[in-house]
């Protein structure tokens, strides 16, 4: 057990130092990458830090056509001890940059498994994710990360594809996003590693020890710090919500008082003045015309009233500004003994007729 845990930590050890340090420790272990490319597989091994195309395959042959092209490769590029990488098409993954608290950092891959249904159009069980932080932001304590997801029909065609052609890969990435030649994501839903070969477990075994070191004297502090700080602005937050909540109500109240005094003075102000009126049918009508009777309901007004001549009333309020609409309710008539003409006038206002100060 003991062996197997000292395995597994070298492992993760050798994964975050550089491709050139695990290159010299490891003893000069290569990779050799296939990446599916339409109907054409690249194959690329590692040089100098870079991955070399070496040959294009044809994905439309029969596999064992190339199973034979691939053991060809193999023999001739791929030493003992050669990682071999797979790489997906860009096209088949999904790719996000996500701004999360610095706080979330130590759960992160768990949180990511929640954050799927919310971040991506499919189920947690769909897919196959990895991720990796790119920047952290200690001022602000917000981290950006970088997030792969692909769905898990397309990684298991790519593994039992490569099966067939007698390939095991160490790890599934997606070409033009990662680097094949250290690639920093696995998409294979493995979460073992290669161990390191025989010549570089004293290497790393250094590399182990140094690194616990490191972790015991500065790891400690700085996580303990961003969990009171977590724990700080939580409490922050919970009083900036409550101060919320009150100024809400508050704004609720005051809205509601002030629609209710304003109640009076909008009705006031909606409705046409009787008086206001009668001081533009004054300035319109001429002296020998007199009425008896008004109503005003809203914009419709009805006037009864005697004229020389009626019709004459009628233009009169037609072109008045503040009227329009002017007609006749009933027939004119001709009343005996005061030679003038008995009218009933409708009209509406045209815009709303002065107000009384």
């Amino acid at each position: 057990m003991a062996s197997r845990f000292l395995a597994w930590w070298l492992g993760e050890l050798g994964a975050l130092a550089p491709a050139v340090l695990r290159r010299a420790f490891a003893g000069g272990r290569g990779v050799l990458g296939f990446a599916a490319d339409g109907d054409e597989l690249l194959v690329g091994r590692e040089s100098d830090g870079a991955m070399v195309e070496i040959a294009r395959l044809d994905l439309r042959q029969p596999d064992d056509g190339l199973h034979t092209a691939v053991t060809e490769i193999r023999r001739e590029y791929a030493a003992r001890g050669t990682d071999i990488v797979l790489a997906l098409g860009a096209d088949q993954v999904l790719h996000k940059i996500l701004d999360l608290p610095l706080a979330a950092e130590e759960g992160l891959r768990e949180l990511l498994y929640f954050e799927l249904d919310r971040q991506t159009p499919y189920r947690p069980d769909q897919v196959r994710y990895d991720f990796r932080v790119v920047e952290r932001d200690n001022a602000a304590m917000r981290m950006k990360v970088e997030f792969l997801v692909a769905p898990i029909e397309a990684v298991d065609r790519l593994l039992a594809r490569a099966a067939a052609w007698g390939l095991e890969p160490s790890a599934v990435t997606v070409a033009g996003i990662d680097d094949l030649a250290a690639p920093a994501f696995d998409l294979s839903g493995s979460d073992q590693r290669a161990a390191p070969s025989r010549g570089g477990r004293l290497g790393l075994a250094v590399l182990g020890l140094l690194a616990g070191g490191l972790m015991v004297a500065a790891v400690w502090l700085p996580l303990e710090a961003q969990r009171a700080a977590a724990l700080d602005a939580g409490a922050v937050l919970a009083e900036a919500r409550k101060a919320a909540v009150t100024a809400a109500d508050l704004r609720d109240r005051l809205d509601l008082r002030a629609r209710a005094g304003s109640f009076l003075v909008r009705r006031k102000n909606e409705a046409p003045m009787m008086t206001a009126v009668l001081a533009d049918l004054t300035r319109l009508l001429p002296d020998d015309t007199w009425l008896f009777e008004l109503h005003v309901r809203d914009a419709d007004v009805r006037v009864r009233g005697y004229a020389p001549a009626a019709s004459t009333v009628l233009e009169l309020v037609e072109r008045g500004p503040a009227f329009r609409n002017a007609r006749f309710t009933s027939p004119v008539t001709r009343v005996p003994g005061i030679d003038a003409e008995r009218f009933d006038l409708t009209f509406e206002l045209a815009a709303g007729p002065e107000k009384e100060p």
